[in-house]
């Protein structure tokens, strides 16, 4: 049996450090240690626990079920020494040192990462932050064992989970096409002339768009969609260079509307009441309630960008809230 006396807690730090990010070397740049000393902490794990923790598959390295679980107590630690630590001390987002990990939607990243980034880096100049991308049935768990901090988006799986979570906005979509646009330039984007033409359409990480996918279906309307891409980036260099109509998310249509070339147009089907919406969230587990670095964190967010729960409705692209 291992008995406490037999680890050094930096060594768990360093083990959850290397599962997490799958490299030695990432795992000493983020500790702000040499290689050889993370080499060093991992033999010293491998001869305690009797288990080499990490394999060498391919390119890179896999955990053993052991070294995951050795990650997820770490995790567990390091949040109870943080929480007892910041809870002795008043706090002040000034001196905080913390890597905040964020899951975030492409969207979200385009419009709202940098808003954030902004108020984080005027209060909390020694703070890092990380964004990244899940699959849907991941990020709970990510949330729960400390791998992400918040997720911020239209997560509707997050929305029914045990999930701590607050409400920020509801939004609807935008339809961007390019200003010189041989049949809308004349007609205008009318419900015959949407469906008339050809579409580019979205497929991300995000998911949002398949909310306008099934309200389509469901109200019988079809499009002719010619080209599909993986993310946000590139809609408006195609829309900008070719005849296609892109539905995208309300925050994305009014931030890409302002570029050169590119107009932005609420979906002629605005008027109907089944015309679908995304409400976007932030999502915390339990754990973190009370932290308060955490605390600071979703204020920050909850500063920045929650509504009222009906803000006024608006039927013109310049009067459309960029978020």
């Amino acid at each position: 049996m291992v008995q406490p006396r037999d680890l050094d807690i930096r060594t768990l730090y360093t083990l959850e450090a290397i599962h997490r990010l799958g490299s030695i070397s990432a795992a000493a740049d983020e500790l702000g240690l040499s290689q050889p000393a993370v080499s060093h902490a991992l033999r010293k794990l491998r001869h305690v626990f009797s288990d080499p923790l990490f394999i060498r598959a391919g390119t890179g390295i896999t955990p053993t079920p052991r070294a995951t679980q050795l990650a997820a107590s770490a995790r567990r630690i390091e949040s109870l020494v943080n929480a007892e630590v910041n809870s002795a001390t008043e706090f002040d987002p000034q001196q905080l040192r913390r890597k905040f990990r964020l899951l975030m939607t492409d969207p979200g990243e385009l419009v709202l990462l940098p808003r954030l980034l902004r108020k984080i880096r005027s209060s909390a100049p020694q703070v890092t932050v990380e964004s990244s991308s899940r699959p849907a049935g991941e990020m709970a768990e990510a949330l729960d064992s400390g791998v992400a901090d918040l997720a911020i988006g239209p997560f509707p799986e997050l929305a029914l989970s045990h999930l701590r979570q607050e409400r920020l906005y509801r939004r609807s979509f935008l339809c961007l096409y390019a200003s010189d646009h041989p049949t809308l330039s004349r007609k205008g984007l009318t419900l015959e002339t949407y469906l008339g033409e050809s579409h580019l359409s979205v497929r991300s990480t995000s998911r949002t768009e398949e909310i306008f996918e099934q309200f389509l279906a469901e109200n019988g309307y079809t499009r002719n969609v010619v080209v599909t891409v993986p993310h946000m980036l590139s809609v408006p260099a195609v829309v900008r260079e070719s005849d296609l109509i892109a539905t995208v998310p309300q925050a994305v249509g009014a931030f890409f509307g302002n570029y050169p070339g590119i107009m932005a147009h609420r979906a002629p089907f605005l008027d109907e009441v089944s015309f679908p919406s995304t409400t976007v969230s932030q999502f915390w587990s339990a754990r973190f309630e009370q932290d308060p670095a955490h605390v600071w964190l979703r204020s920050l967010v909850t500063g920045l960008f929650r509504e009222p729960i009906a803000p006024p409705a608006t039927n013109s692209c310049p009067e459309l809230l960029i978020h």
